[in-house]
């Protein structure tokens, strides 16, 4: 597929999206790439990456099959 038949058919399916949420998740995403800037990491987003690998380096990790048998048992409720 071209660039431009990709443009076209991205375009084609954002038409299609009414959900503002999502449009404006993409215009965020655009924004970004077309600045060029390098994307800026939340205080929210800094705090939960601290506390998950402090959780690794102390071993409270899991496999992904228990998170696996977690979701499927969640999903039964």
């Amino acid at each position: 597929m071209s660039v431009s038949e990709l443009q076209n058919d991205i375009i084609k399916k954002l038409l299609t999206i009414e959900d503002g949420e999502t449009l404006s998740f993409f215009k965020e995403m655009l924004n970004t790439y077309t600045s060029k800037k390098n994307y800026q990491v939340s205080d929210l987003e800094k705090n939960l990456t601290s506390e998950s690998l402090e959780a690794y380096k102390n071993g409270n990790t899991l496999t992904s099959e228990t998170v696996y048998k977690r979701n499927e048992e969640w999903l039964k409720e």
